[in-house]
């Protein structure tokens, strides 16, 4: 009765918000001279045994030199995965599991809760980010490792990223997106989710929800950029009273570009309450809002990171497994092509079978410039 009630309400309004204000979620812009192509698929089964661990929650991959590194996002086993990966010409024949690594011998490792949700090769080592449970007023971090799991350093954060501080981030809504910088020593991410103080989270109607993409200066040793980016609304009407749309991962392009993914999912759809899509950001004319400790009460003068459609995973969905474009949460570019062009990699977290089917799936998409 509950259920049928919150329909009846929901697809209401709903169907109401998607009419008059459909126009809300970003468009395709013209000449933005890149293109994304479908190459391949290649999925692995629920409990896919590597080594003695079960293969699953992926949140985060990278590829350097015909290995890929994957982090999952279990905080009660938090593992890191290798396998080479080896495209023959532009398709997937299978990948090779190599090692995998448990997280456990460092007191930070006990000492915060490690969801980890991206990682990236710097040099020898690998840089994690981790959402950590702002319900438990742990923070999140972002940190580094060596390529044996020891613990090396984190890096410190302004306080409006902490539980507590000058702002408030949202929970399970925190680092998603890690890319190392194209020509410096630094990185860049980015939040899932809007800081409470900065906005709204995604609704069905268009909100003002942005997400703050944050350059890191390890010379400096703070954060000396920072941008804001506004998430697209919900498209599909969940069946079921939940809807989340969010930043998954970022990758930097060139100095003022990158390639953003941000998954939306509705409750109520079974297999298909994804939405993915690709977008291409621009933050060459973006206000810097490093210094602004909360966006909803800053001026209205702020100007947001331009942003471009890329790529809609819908759109290939006739090709895919069961015809399913699941939680796609991780990606990186891969090998270099035949062609020319470059591969990019994406991966889905199952999120360990526990709210149902799902696929531990690998998308190879090429990246063509006009």
């Amino acid at each position: 009765m509950l259920i049928r009630s919150y329909l009846t309400q929901l697809l209401g309004l709903g169907l109401f918000f998607v009419l008059v204000i459909g126009c809300g979620t970003t468009k395709a812009l013209e000449h933005q001279n890149l293109e994304v192509e479908f190459l391949d698929e290649y999925t692995l089964p629920a409990g896919f045994d590597v080594k003695g661990e079960t293969y699953g929650g992926i949140s985060g991959i990278d590829f350097k030199a015909g290995e890929l590194i994957m982090i999952n996002d279990s905080p009660s086993n938090p593992l890191l995965f290798s396998a080479e990966f080896n495209l023959d010409g532009y398709t997937l024949d299978t990948l090779v599991f190599t090692s995998v690594l448990k997280l456990k011998r460092d007191a930070f490792y006990k000492k915060n809760a490690l969801d980890m949700e991206s990682v990236r090769y710097d040099g020898m080592d690998y840089l994690i980010s981790t959402e950590g449970n702002i319900n438990k007023d742990l923070p999140p971090r972002i940190f580094k490792i060596s390529k044996n799991a020891e613990f090396i350093e984190h890096y410190p954060l302004p306080d409006y990223f902490l539980p507590n501080g000058t702002n408030q981030p949202r929970h399970n809504g925190v680092f998603e997106g890690l890319s190392m910088s194209s020509n410096s020593n630094g990185f860049w991410f980015a939040n899932e989710l809007p800081l409470e103080n900065d906005g709204k989270a995604p609704k069905l109607y268009t909100t003002n929800s942005p997400v703050r993409i944050s350059y890191y200066d390890r010379d400096l040793n703070q954060i000396t950029r920072q941008y804001a980016m506004d998430l697209d609304r919900i498209i599909k009407i969940p069946l079921l009273p939940f809807a989340v749309n969010g930043l998954t991962e970022l990758l930097q392009l060139d100095e003022n570009r990158f390639i953003v993914l941000e998954r939306s999912y509705s409750a109520g759809h079974k297999s298909h309450g994804n939405r993915v899509k690709l977008f291409l950001i621009d933050i060459s004319k973006a206000t810097d809002i490093k210094d602004t400790k909360a966006l909803s009460t800053a001026s209205k003068n702020i100007v947001y990171a331009k942003k471009s459609l890329l790529f809609d995973f819908k759109s290939i969905k006739s090709k895919l497994t069961d015809k399913i474009v699941d939680n796609l949460e991780g990606i990186c570019f891969g090998p270099i092509l035949p062609n020319g062009n470059k591969a990019l990699i994406l991966t889905s977290d199952d999120n360990f079978s526990n709210f149902g089917p799902q696929l531990n799936q690998f998308i190879v998409l090429e990246l063509k410039s006009n």
